[in-house]
């Protein structure tokens, strides 16, 4: 009777075992093979960027200011951004900020000397203009500019624009940042 009860408590111990080693169902799973969102076991990074009402405000977030172009034509619409310590945005839409149809031009300022773009596409088109004194690299199709980045003072700067933008605009925009500058 004693070995009966040896031999069923541990097969009860060896399938409770199994069971706890299965993990989740299948059915809980994404195709990758990991959770889906939402689910236990999903780690998600938070939105690093705090909306900001003004430009000061914004400033006050990252720890140092930025010069912006007073406009683009046709864009009025200015959205402002900061991360703290480490970069400052301002986007410029031709519409409500809310709509998918409206295009937007992204100025940025941020510490350090990397691409703070954050516009990965190639393009057939790159250059490097001197504007103010500065090698800014361009980078765009068919005469459009769509990326522009450089470097002043321990601090990179870009401009990205959707629709992408003429040599003159985006020219008049940098200088105006830099002239205000120094």
């Amino acid at each position: 009777m004693k070995k009966m009860l040896a031999i069923l408590l541990s097969a009860l111990m060896i399938l409770s075992m199994a069971a706890c080693s299965q993990g989740e169902p299948d059915d809980r799973r994404d195709p990758e093979g990991g959770n889906r969102p939402g689910e236990a076991g999903n780690m998600q990074i938070g939105n690093p960027w705090v909306d900001c009402a003004t430009l000061d405000e914004a400033a006050k977030i990252a720890g140092f200011d930025i010069a912006i172009p007073g406009k683009f034509e046709g864009f009025s619409n200015k959205v402002y951004q900061a991360m703290e310590k480490s970069m400052i945005q301002v986007f410029y839409y031709d519409g409500d900020p809310e709509a998918d149809e409206s295009s937007r031009i992204t100025v940025r300022k941020g510490t350090g000397s990397e691409d703070i773009s954050g516009d990965y596409n190639e393009y057939s088109e790159k250059e490097t203009l001197e504007i103010h004194g500065i090698d800014v690299l361009v980078k765009g199709e068919q005469g459009k500019v769509y990326c522009a980045t450089w470097k002043k003072d321990g601090y990179s700067y870009a401009i990205v624009a959707d629709k992408g933008l003429t040599r003159e605009a985006l020219s008049n925009a940098i200088e105006e940042m830099i002239a205000v500058v120094g």
